[in-house]
């Protein structure tokens, strides 16, 4: 274990007390007396419904990102303007408190001094524009339609994993992925783990792997505690949309 590690779990050396917080049990799929129809409809992947609120998510100042999506099967483009901790960076959870939703019927918004206006809703170069912050004026373009984010196929997630280490996990059409951050500070370290790279080296100092990333309920092994402590595994979400 490098010394980086060994640095953590002494100064929370009751981590692992907590660690059972971030973990999520795994419940079977069914029964053995479920019926067999039940059981092929399990094996069928579905839509989460987290999906209908997740999308593209952008900072936009005064600790609020707006998600933007643009799916005619839900009403166009939208733009949910929500809360976000001030340490919030792309890639982290974004599914905070809702403030506002500018849409075709609404689309005019005022938070935290900013003024949002959806411009084009109707046209095929929809986008949110922002004034009021110290920066100026900018616009984000919403998703092209047909995209993944357009649909708000990946889902993000974060857990508590032990050491003092929260593990960020998502999943979308390019199937699983997680990276760690400090739990105080939000420092991202160690590296991330996908399809590609599903394990950690040995030099990050714990383990952390994925189980099963090609398959339809991956899952995140780690270890932060070193030999002779079970590892705990973390269900991935669910994508928000499927092929």
């Amino acid at each position: 274990m490098s010394a980086f590690a060994r640095h953590r779990r002494a100064l929370l050396t009751a981590s692992v007390l907590l660690t059972a917080l971030g973990t999520t049990t795994v419940l079977p799929a069914a029964t053995a007396s479920a019926a067999p129809t039940v059981a092929a409809a399990k094996a069928t992947p579905k839509p989460n419904p987290a999906g209908r609120y997740a999308g593209k998510a952008v900072a936009v100042g005064k600790d609020m990102v707006a998600v933007l999506r643009n799916d005619p099967k839900a009403g166009g483009p939208e733009a949910w303007i929500r809360a976000v901790p001030k340490n919030w960076r792309s890639g982290d959870p974004y599914m905070g408190r809702t403030l506002a939703k500018l849409d075709r019927g609404h689309v005019t918004a005022a938070q935290r001094g900013l003024s949002l206006r959806l411009v084009d809703p109707k046209g095929s170069k929809p986008a949110l524009r922002v004034t009021g912050a110290k920066g100026g004026p900018r616009t984000y373009a919403l998703p092209k339609v047909g995209t993944p984010d357009a649909r708000g196929c990946t889902i993000i997630t974060e857990h508590f994993i032990g050491a003092g280490t929260v593990a960020v996990l998502s999943n979308g059409l390019s199937g699983p992925s997680a990276f760690f951050k400090d739990a105080g500070d939000g420092t991202r370290f160690a590296g991330v783990v996908n399809r590609a790279h599903p394990s950690l080296p040995e030099s990050a100092g714990f383990l952390a792997q994925i189980v099963d990333p090609n398959g339809a309920a991956p899952k995140l092994r780690t270890n932060m505690e070193g030999g002779g402590h079970p590892a705990s595994t973390t269900p991935f979400p669910a994508p928000g949309c499927v092929k």
